[in-house]
Formats: structure tokens, C-alpha cells, sequence
């Protein structure tokens, strides 16, 4: 065919509407602005524009696009869509003819160009060229899915830059890439190696030494470079280019404008910003997580892979065990996944063995040198690939990268601000920071927008800059103060939710400030300011352990010729008890440190530090099961909240005394203090549900109290309701610790209570994920001991009374005595059921010591139950023994007006009159406090209550509505 379309001489454009098809520069654009499309999609392109709205079948496309290649249908496919997406709105302008091609619509009319001349032509080639890719290869570790998403981008781009710090391996990645491609590419691959260059007026005639041009250095020019490619096909690798950065920019634009078939792949630690790139950034290789602990998952990470394979290749016998591979994780995370330090790394530790590079990694440049002699100078000590970024940098960039290292955990421009404010302006310092980011030496935190940080390597050449030019301590003070100043807002007051996330990112931050402040040079007083002001913080992160260990360290520091503001030992004081309160020290440890915090606030006569001093105190006797004192402690604290005048004070007052009236035994007491507690019309509150105070939801903490109670009132159903309902409170304000407390306090023992044991195992399974997540150590005897309750009702007795014991040990050494008679009791059941009475006569009595002495008598009823049927145990005569105990459990839950426990000690008692052939008896003990309960609940005493009333012959008898009084014993 000789249509005028057919020729498609390179000088030639195809127009359409506000499309243009440029043969000559490759280029397809839409009101003169040209439109990404890849090499390939631009062939395609051309080749149906050329056949002038003519079909043309697959096997011709794949045979003009792809010559000499196989090539798979979907491969067409996938550029096909290439194309459509450059076309954009006018996408349906490419038709498919099923089954058989393509077609592109549209009057297209053809013209010639009418660009500029290129420069003259002074080189002329003196071979044609093919490729000087080195021929040894080294395998490619953790590079496969970066190499194929790369070969993507260069079909669809013809400026590819590869980006990222030193020893990120862009170079190998590279070679690798031009490798996997050059096929694409009629194997002319060009790499011109920049690296050893000492100006950039050497880089045109290393391109031109590259290509095999002959040519006269001093006539070398980026466009005379360009117009001696011409129209060849080809890959230019332009590697190393940050020192000469200008030069090779210059010379890829003068490629891409003047060389149709040429993609240019270049390496560098910033972007050559030049038309139509695109900037990939090269990541470091996976690191596994801290917590990650099994060899396999180890294995998984990248960076462990590199760190085996070259350590192997240097000591044929080296075996990486579980314990190992621990400690290679452990460098691999310390050195960022950069594969030239780890293969540094692994050099010595063929040598000096895993333990001695892990130890000595706080002294990396001296260990992590020797490399491979092949290598660049700059790439033969990890210090000399630092050196070589570092003195490209002007002065003001060397002196902000100098100043950011002081920041462990990353910061924000706020920080980089604070940093510089005497020598830069803020305008000034986000120009020099984005500078660092451009050329990698800076990179943006991805867990956190708005933050950046720096590389640990590199962070540590920059604090040795630092030393050098003996400013460490001036910038350690101005860290210090900045950190100051973000905390200072809080007082001593909770964070809100949403700035919990923001806060933790400082941690690592605030460490440094801490260990400067009261470190012989540092600044005490800055320090306990920063101790105190980041204690909500720690609390609310659960951080106890962290957070008791800065404040013992913090207080150590006053001395008596040391002044501060008095508020601030008081508040360390107080938070010190709450602190001690939640990690696994002492009672007698977290009493001390109350008793001191109480006395300083009420020399003080601060009032709201005195309400928290107290509370804690409450909580205090509250955990070691002192119920009538917490109790009297509730009022002491309600009697300060009436004087505050905050109406809030006075709700978490009614919760405090509803609490201890709950485990004292006053059921009714503690409904009345507890609803009055949650009744914010009452206390002229509004919002009430989020009332926080003092790290804690009191909404949540009440309704679970309350929970509680009505569980024991027998409101069974209201009390599932209610519980379920705060932890929904407290999961949707994303509250970890008042989660921890509606789960321990109420869904947890609701669901055993009612042997609701589906429930049980879900919700005590979610206790101890968030107990063992945020390392709240002193929760987990908590976890221990519901967890072994629940396993003796599933009757796994051995492993729940094991778990019991642990989980009881662990409180009574710390003198946490709270629900511990509720625990002996059920360790008791099991010991029972496996056969060991004398042991569970012993553990009960324990409990019910306890439970008298420190008048925890919510569970009083149960207890003795428990102990009567350990008494019938040893035969009929203990019958009397255990009778008389029934009665007085009985006696004990009316008091109580607990419904619950007067049931199952009902119910326990009634079966051993109905195996004696007294079932009319039984009947009438158990029958009418069964029916106080709605027909729904299905609980092991009501199914046989129920079972009971229906045998033939007997019935229950009336009492007028009330119950019947305690059976005789016989």
C-alpha cells in the first residue's frame, strides 16, 4: 500500500481535533502539552495511526512492536490500555474488532515537522554499538518486586531516575534493570559510570567514551552527543550522577529532545529534574519486626536474607540458628536495611561472629569498614560513603542535618524550626529540609504525616559532625526545650484521644531530653518539668513500668538545696501510687509514695492534686481488699469534691463509694451510688459518658460497677446489656485502659458468672491480647486467674487450677488482694472436682479468711457454699456441717439482697435434700427465689430448679410472696 498515511517517514505528525502524533520526538499530545505514554504504547500507536482507520490484526502489531520476540496476547493487552489511558477522555477512538484487532477512528491528517536543528554533527560513531553491561552477576536479594514494577515503569516513561541514600544499592539495581530489559532494547545498553569523575566537565566525554563514539574531549557537547545517537534504539545508564548533577541533566534532556528511541535510566540521590521523568525511590530491604520471633518469618525479611547469604559467602561454615538470626534481625533493624552497611556488617561477622557486630554497632564506623576491593572508594568504609554525601552539601544543609540528628525519633518542621531559629527562617529551613529530602540524606516518615527522620547511619555521622564542632550540648538543650514546649500544654491533664498517636511519636525524643537534662551537663529542672508534663502521656500509652521508672529517677534528683515549683514533687508523688498501682510493684511501695503526695497537696491546700492523691489511696485499698477502708476513703473523697464545687468531682465520688459498697456486700447502696454517679442531670453535667478524670473514663468504670451489682440483684439480663454496652464506650473512644477495665471488671465475670462461656473465652481472650500488647505487667495476674476460672468450668481443672495458682501467687506477693477470695473459691471447686478435698477445704478457707478480714463480702455466700459441698465430700456425716453453712450462705445473700448468690446456694442445697427423698422440701427452699428470674436465663441452678418443679407430686408451695424462711437443718 502507498497511501500517503503508509510512509510514516520520522519527520512526520498525525493531527486530530486536539491531538497531535509527533514520529520524530515520540510524543503524543493534547492542546500542545505532551501526555505520558510508554515506548511501546507509543509504537502501537504510530502503527495504527499510520494504516488510516484500516484494521490491524494482533499478529501485525505484536510482529511490528515486538520484532523477533514471543510475545504472550496479554502482553498486547496490557499496552493497548496503556494507550487508551493516554487518550483519556477520548479513549473509545481506539476500537477493538473482536477476535481479530484494532482500529483507531478519527480523521488524522498528516504533516511534516518543523523543529529547530539540532546542533551539527561532530562525532561520528566509529562502530555500532551493542552493550557494556558488566558480565559478572551477583544475585539480586530483595530486589524482585522493585525490579519488576521497574521494568513497567521504564515501557511507560523514557526518563527513569532511581533515587536513595548511599549504599541503597541503586547502582546494582540498576545494571540489573538495563539487563532485564535490554532485549527491548535490540541489546544496546549504554552505561556511563559518573562516579570517578572529578568535575562535571568530564561527564559528556565519559557519555561519549560510553557510547564509543570517536570523538575530541574538548568538542563534546550534550547535543552533540544526541545528534550522533540520532534515531538508534537505546538504553542510556547514567549512573552515580549527584556530583555532576547538571551535566548529566543536561545531557539526558538533550537525548530525550533530539533521540526518538532512547530511554535514559539514571541513578542518583536526588532527581535530575528534567522533563518527563520519573523519580522512583529505592527502599531499603525489609527488616522483620521487633516482636517477630519465629526463624521462619525471620527468614522473610530481606535484609536477613542478604545479611546469611554474604556472610555465608565469606564463611562457607556459618549456620544461622534460631538465636541468631534474632541477633542478625536485630543489626538488620539498627542498620535500616541499607545492603552496603550489611554487607559490611556481615563481613565482620564472618570474621568477629554475630555477638561482637551487634555489641559494637554504637561504634559503626570503626567496625563497619573493608570492604570489597572492587568497590569505589567511597563504598569501601561506611564512614567514606557518609563523607562523600556529606561534603556535597552546602554549609547551610551540612549544619540543619547536623542539627536534626539530635532527634532520635524522627521531627517535624516545627522541630527542624526550633533547631535553627537564630540562623535560618522557617522559609529558609523548608527549602534547606526538602533540599535533604531531595537528596536523600532526610526521608519522610511514613508512620506519621508531616514527619521526617533520618537514617540511624547516617544520624550518627551527623551527632559525630556535631561533637566535632563541639555543639552537642547547645543542641541537646534546644531538643530539650523544644520537647518542653510540646508537653507544656498538657499540664496535668489526659491528652485527648486524638493526640495520643501524635505524643507517641516523641517518645524516643523525650528519652533523649531526659538523659541530657540529668546527665552532669544537662539542666535538672528542665528535667523533671519534662518528667511531669509527659506523665498523661505514659499513663495513656499503659507505659506504667516506663513511666514509675522516669519519676523514681526524676525525684532522686531533689535535693535540699534544690528548688523547682513545690506543685510538681507533689504531682510526681501521686503519679508515682496510680503508676505503681498498674505495673507489678508492691502495695506497700505505691502506699509510700501516696502518703508523701497527699501531705505535699494539702500543704499545698490544692484541692484537685489532693482528690487524685486521695482516689489513688482508694484504689489502693480497693486492689489489697480493705473494703471498709476504701469505702471510708469514697467518702473522704467526696467530702473534698462537694468543696471543689466541680460537679464532676462529685460523680466520680458517688462511683468510688458505689464501687467499695459492691465488694463490701451493700448491693442496694451501691445501685443507688452507682446510678447517681451516671446521672448527669443530677450533678449538672452534660456529656457525662466521656467525663474523664485522671486518665480514666468514670462512665466506663460505673456502668461496669453497676454491671456487677445488678448481676448479683439477679437482673441478669440488664446486666449483660450494660457491660456489653461499656465496653462499646470505651472501644469506640479508643480508650485501651478503660477496654482493659470493662472487660476485667464486668464482660469477663458476667460471662463465667452465667456460665456464658462462649462469651468468657472471647472476652478473656481479649484481655490478655491488650494486657500482653502493651506490656501491662501487672494485669496479668488478672488474666491468669479469669483464664483459669474459665478452664475449670470447661472442666480442664489441672491447667485452670495451675493457672489460678500462678495468677494468686503473683497478687499475694504484691499484696493485691482484690476478688483473690472469689479466685481461692473457684481454685477450690477445682481441686474438688479432681479429687483433692483436703486442698480445696484449705484453699476456701483461705478465702474465706480473707474475704472476713478485709470485709470483702460480696462473694460471702458463695464461699460458703463452696465450703459445705466440699464438707459433703467426705460423706453423710458432714451432712450437718454442710446444712448449717447452707443456712448461713442463705442468710448472708437475703442480707445482701443478692438474688444471684441465694440462688445457686439454693439450688446446691436442694439437691442434696433431693437425693435424700426430699424433694416437696426442696422445692420450696429453691422454687420462689427461682422465679424472681425472667424465663429466658438459662443457668445450671435454674435448669434445675425448673427440672425439680416439674416431677409429678409435688409443687410449689405459697408464701404470700415472700420467700421461705431458712430450712432446718436434719
Amino acid at each position: 500500500m502507498h497511501g500517503p498515511l503508509m510512509s510514516s517517514p520520522v519527520d512526520r505528525t498525525y493531527s486530530f481535533g486536539h491531538w497531535l502524533i509527533d514520529c520524530q520526538r515520540r510524543e503524543l499530545r493534547y492542546n500542545n502539552v505532551a501526555v505520558p505514554i510508554g515506548s511501546r504504547a507509543f509504537e502501537i500507536l504510530e502503527k495504527l495511526v499510520g494504516s488510516a482507520g484500516l484494521l490491524v490484526t494482533k499478529d501485525d502489531l505484536i510482529g511490528s512492536v515486538w520484532s523477533g520476540l514471543t510475545v504472550e496476547d496479554n502482553t498486547l493487552q496490557v499496552h493497548i490500555s496503556a494507550v487508551r489511558k493516554a487518550l483519556g477522555e477520548d479513549r473509545n477512538l481506539l476500537k477493538t474488532v473482536s477476535g481479530r484487532g484494532y482500529t483507531l477512528a478519527g480523521t488524522w491528517r498528516s504533516g511534516h515537522l518543523d523543529h529547530p536543528a539540532a546542533a551539527p554533527v561532530t562525532i561520528p560513531a566509529d562502530a555500532l554499538f551493542s552493550s557494556n553491561l558488566p558480565s559478572i552477576r551477583a544475585p539480586l536479594i530483595g530486589r524482585e518486586d522493585s525490579l519488576s514494577e521497574l521494568s513497567d515503569v521504564l515501557s511507560a516513561y523514557r526518563a527513569v531516575t532511581l533515587v536513595g541514600p548511599g549504599g541503597i544499592g541503586k547502582t546494582k539495581l540498576a545494571i540489573e534493570l538495563a539487563r532485564s530489559v535490554a532485549p527491548s532494547f535490540n541489546d544496546s545498553v549504554a552505561l556511563v559510570e559518573l562516579a570517578a569523575l572529578q568535575g562535571a566537565a568530564l561527564a559528556a566525554s565519559a557519555t561519549a567514551r560510553a557510547l564509543r563514539l570517536a570523538s575530541n574531549d574538548k568538542e563534546v557537547t550534550p547535543a552533540s552527543i544526541a545528534q550522533a545517537i540520532g534515531t538508534r534504539r537505546l538504553l542510556l545508564v547514567l549512573d552515580n550522577c549527584e556530583h555532576v548533577i547538571e551535566a548529566a541533566a543536561q545531557i539526558a534532556s538533550a537525548v530525550l529532545h533530539y533521540c526518538p528511541n532512547v530511554t535514559v535510566l539514571a541513578t542518583s540521590r536526588e532527581g535530575l529534574r528534567i522533563d518527563g521523568e520519573y523519580v522512583a525511590a529505592v527502599p531499603a530491604l525489609s527488616v522483620p519486626d521487633p516482636d517477630m520471633h519465629a526463624p521462619d518469618l525471620l527468614l522473610r525479611a530481606s535484609a536477613v536474607q542478604l545479611f546469611v547469604a554474604r556472610t555465608r559467602a565469606l564463611r562457607a561454615s556459618f549456620v544461622a540458628g534460631a538465636e541468631e538470626l534474632q541477633k542478625i534481625a536485630a543489626i538488620c533493624r539498627r542498620l535500616d536495611g541499607i545492603p552496603l552497611a550489611l554487607e559490611f556488617a556481615a563481613a565482620r561477622a564472618a570474621n568477629l561472629g554475630v555477638d561482637a557486630v551487634l555489641l559494637r554497632l554504637d561504634k559503626r564506623f570503626e567496625l563497619l569498614n573493608g570492604g570489597r576491593r572492587d568497590q569505589l572508594p567511597r563504598h569501601q568504609t561506611l564512614r567514606a560513603t557518609l563523607d562523600w554525601s556529606y561534603d556535597l552539601l552546602p554549609p547551610a544543609e551540612q549544619n540543619l542535618l547536623c542539627q536534626l540528628a539530635v532527634f532520635p525519633a524522627g521531627f517535624t518542621l516545627d522541630a527542624a524550626s526550633a533547631m535553627m531559629d537564630d540562623t535560618l527562617s522557617r522559609s529558609d529551613v523548608i527549602e534547606t529540609l526538602f533540599n535533604l529530602v531531595a537528596k536523600s540524606l532526610v526521608s519522610l516518615d511514613p508512620s506519621f504525616e508531616g514527619r521526617w527522620r533520618l537514617l540511624e547511619s547516617t544520624r550518627a555521622y551527623a551527632l559525630e559532625k556535631l561533637a566535632d564542632a563541639g555543639l552537642v550540648e547547645q543542641a541537646a538543650r534546644r531538643q530539650a526545650v523544644f520537647v518542653r514546649q510540646i508537653i507544656a500544654p498538657l499540664g496535668d491533664a489526659s491528652p485527648a484521644p486524638d493526640d495520643i498517636s501524635r505524643f507517641a511519636q516523641e517518645i524516643g525524643n523525650v528519652h533523649a531530653a531526659l538523659d541530657w537534662a540529668f546527665s552532669p551537663g544537662g539542666d535538672t529542672a528542665l528535667g523533671i518539668e519534662l518528667t511531669s508534663g509527659f506523665v498523661p502521656v505514659w499513663m495513656q500509652l499503659l507505659s506504667f513500668v516506663e513511666c514509675s521508672t522516669r519519676i523514681e529517677h526524676a525525684l532522686a534528683h531533689f535535693s535540699p538545696g534544690f528548688t523547682c515549683v513545690p506543685k510538681l514533687k507533689a504531682q510526681l508523688y501521686v503519679a508515682l501510687g496510680f503508676a505503681l498501682l498498674n505495673t507489678t510493684g508492691s502495695a506497700d511501695r505505691m502506699k509510700a509514695a501516696l502518703s508523701i503526695g497527699l501531705a505535699l497537696a494539702e500543704e499545698l491546700s490544692d484541692l484537685e492534686l489532693q482528690l487524685k492523691a486521695v482516689w489513688t489511696l482508694w484504689s489502693y485499698n480497693l486492689n489489697s481488699g480493705q473494703y471498709a477502708a476504701a469505702k471510708d476513703v469514697g467518702e473522704r473523697y467526696l467530702e473534698i469534691a462537694l468543696r471543689t464545687g466541680n460537679p464532676a468531682n462529685e460523680a466520680v465520688g458517688r462511683r468510688l463509694i458505689g464501687a467499695a459498697a459492691h465488694f463490701f456486700g451493700a448491693q442496694e447502696v451501691a445501685r443507688r451510688e452507682l446510678t447517681l454517679s451516671l446521672d448527669d442531670s443530677a450533678h449538672g453535667l452534660s456529656g457525662g459518658t466521656n467525663l474523664m478524670w485522671f486518665l480514666l473514663n468514670q462512665s466506663v468504670l460505673a456502668k461496669a460497677m453497676l454491671a456487677r451489682v445488678l448481676l448479683l440483684q439477679g437482673k441478669i439480663a440488664q446486666s449483660r446489656s450494660l457491660a456489653a454496652e461499656c465496653l462499646q464506650d470505651a472501644e469506640r473512644e479508643k480508650d485501651k485502659l478503660a477496654i482493659a477495665y470493662a472487660l476485667r471488671n464486668a464482660v469477663c465475670p458476667i460471662a463465667l458468672m452465667t456460665h456464658d462461656l462462649a462469651a468468657a473465652d472471647q472476652a478473656i481472650s481479649s484481655l490478655l491480647e491488650l494486657v500482653t500488647r502493651e506490656g501491662i505487667a501487672f494485669w496479668t495476674s488478672w488474666t491468669s486467674c479469669l483464664k483459669g476460672q474459665l478452664l475449670v468450668l470447661q472442666g480442664n481443672h489441672d491447667d485452670g487450677i495451675a493457672l489460678l495458682r500462678s495468677g494468686l501467687k503473683a497478687r499475694t506477693e504484691n499484696g493485691w488482694l482484690m476478688r483473690n477470695p472469689e479466685f481461692l473459691g473457684s481454685l477450690a471447686e477445682g481441686l474438688l472436682a479432681s479429687g483433692e478435698a483436703a486442698q480445696a477445704l484449705a484453699a476456701v478457707e483461705e478465702a474465706l479468711s480473707i474475704s472476713r478480714q478485709g470485709r470483702q463480702l460480696w462473694c460471702l455466700a458463695d464461699l460458703l457454699r463452696i465450703k459445705a459441698e466440699i464438707l459433703l465430700a467426705n460423706g453423710p456425716s458432714e451432712l450437718s456441717r454442710s446444712e448449717l453453712l447452707f443456712a448461713e450462705g442463705l442468710s448472708v445473700a437475703r442480707e445482701q439482697q443478692c438474688s444471684f448468690y441465694e440462688l445457686k446456694v439454693a439450688a446446691a442445697w436442694a439437691r442434696i435434700m433431693a437425693k435424700s427423698n426430699r424433694q416437696q422440701t426442696a422445692l420450696d427452699l429453691v422454687g420462689p427465689v427461682s422465679a424472681l428470674f425472667d424465663q429466658e436465663i438459662d443457668l445450671p441452678a435454674l435448669t434445675f430448679a425448673r427440672a425439680l418443679a416439674e416431677i409429678p407430686g409435688i409443687s410449689l408451695s405459697t408464701y404470700d410472696g415472700e420467700r421461705p424462711p431458712s430450712c432446718t437443718c436434719h
